[in-house]
């Protein structure tokens, strides 16, 4: 979790400093005073961010990491974990929820976006594991990058990073296409249905990737890796059930209890929270998996039987609990950085993200090809890999999962400099993906667009 890590982040990044750094208490009071002035600043941003054609969230993630380098404070005590469960779980619900009934009506797109986003994700992580384990070895011997790292513990670094940059970012799709009048809704389809089936689909695969580097470099019996296997495919299946289950649940309280449409917001959010508690209790992993499901579940049952103005409210509704979420998020993932490390390795996270942008048409134009899709459609979708919130937490939580599901001591497997590193990158490449599709996507819808108008 984001409150394990940041104070060894915090420690890292203060070690060289001449200066002793203070530890900001907080109170109760200073902590909801803080979370206001947070929320007031980030709607501040976001309309700054408008203006300028740029999510606002980016400057909420500057200003926490400039705001801990320039004061110094440390805020050890701010209650950030506890924050990261509840913004992480509702981002999670919503992307979920964003899935649409109407896409099983569209046979061809339907099938190719579930392969899209099933195996297009497996194929991703697997040609970005090999790169970035190449890549970084390259650095390490002729660059002296990550000094005194074992050269099997790049895999695992790899592992982390492509995991997190795996997950397609409803947030960051949707600001973007927001920006374009009369944008393709085939495109928006299909981006549903990856946002929400790639979270799901990386993290089961990196917890398997893990355990087969267990398999080959550590020295654990075959019981208990068995033992670990067992419980990854627990907290897979409680996950979904959990999220199943409580979708119903909702879905039934909705129709039979919920007597005002603002209570709509209360019920999902509050189940969703509920999701999160049982599957963790359960399994000790599979929170996040159950909110996800959960808001898929109730998108489907719920868009089915409600009028579109309850559908339109619901969504419109939590989407601000989502923005509130993602801006806490970037603000306190910033905090607990250091600016000096950021920046020193920005080069190779923008190099990470062409290799992102590299992979993206190959994974596209094994799933649709021919006629299932138009030309413009296809390049808009082959030059796009929306990158946000989620993955920037995810890979903040990655040595936590490491100790938590697998039993390995994140601090003592992964130097302290390589969990800085990953979280370098990872945000780096968020940052900067976020930036330039934002300018760029845009114009390049326009003038295929344009283009294609042209031609008929």
């Amino acid at each position: 979790m984001l409150g394990l890590w940041l104070p060894l982040i915090s420690e890292i990044s203060t070690s060289d400093t001449s200066y002793s750094v203070e530890t900001l208490q907080f109170s109760f009071v200073y902590a909801l005073l803080s979370l206001s002035l947070l929320l007031i600043i980030g709607i501040i941003f976001d309309k700054v961010g408008l203006k300028l054609g740029i999510p606002g969230s980016i400057f909420l993630f500057f200003s926490g990491l400039f705001f801990h380098n320039v004061t110094g404070f440390n805020l050890e005590t701010f209650p950030l974990e506890e924050i990261h469960v509840v913004s992480v779980t509702i981002l999670l619900f919503f992307s979920g929820l964003a899935f649409s009934k109407s896409l099983l009506k569209r046979s061809k797109i339907l099938i190719s976006s579930l392969l899209l986003a099933v195996f297009g994700t497996l194929f991703s992580m697997i040609i970005g594991l090999i790169l970035l384990r190449l890549g970084f070895g390259f650095l390490q011997v002729y660059f002296n990058l990550l000094p005194n790292v074992e050269p099997q513990k790049l895999w695992l670094i790899a592992t982390a990073i492509v995991f997190s940059l795996a997950v397609q970012d409803w947030n960051s799709f949707t600001f973007v296409s927001n920006k374009i009048a009369d944008f393709r809704e085939v495109i928006s389809d299909i981006f549903k249905i990856e946002t929400s089936v790639s979270a799901a689909i990386s993290l089961i695969f990196a917890e398997l990737l893990v355990l087969a580097w267990m398999h080959i470099y550590a020295n654990d019996s075959i019981l208990i890796q068995e033992s670990i296997f067992i419980s990854i495919i627990k907290g897979v299946l409680i996950g979904i059930l959990s999220g199943f289950i409580l979708g119903y649940l909702l879905m039934f309280v909705i129709r039979n209890i919920v007597t005002s449409r603002p209570q709509l917001v209360l019920i999902a959010i509050s189940f969703s929270f509920i999701g999160y508690v049982v599957s963790f209790y359960l399994a000790g992993s599979g929170g996040y998996l159950s909110a996800l499901v959960m808001g898929i579940f109730t998108s489907i049952s719920y868009r089915s039987s409600a009028s579109s103005e309850e559908v339109e409210f619901l969504t419109e509704e939590l989407e601000s609990l989502n923005i509130a979420s993602e801006a806490i998020l970037f603000f306190a993932i910033g905090l607990g950085m250091e600016a000096t490390s950021f920046f020193h390795h920005l080069p190779i996270a923008i190099l990470v993200w062409l290799g992102v942008i590299l992979v993206r048409p190959a994974s596209v134009f094994m799933f649709f090809r021919g006629d299932s899709i138009e030309p413009e459609e296809f390049k808009i979708l082959s030059s796009w890999s929306p990158k946000g919130a989620i993955s920037m937490a995810l890979i903040v939580t990655a040595p936590a999962l490491l100790e938590e599901t697998f039993g390995l001591e994140g601090v003592e497997l992964i130097q302290k400099s390589s969990v800085i590193f990953m979280v370098d990158i990872v945000c780096g490449v968020v940052i900067f993906s976020m930036i330039i599709k934002s300018l760029i996507i845009p114009m390049i819808h326009d003038k295929l667009i344009i283009s294609s108008k042209s031609l008929s």
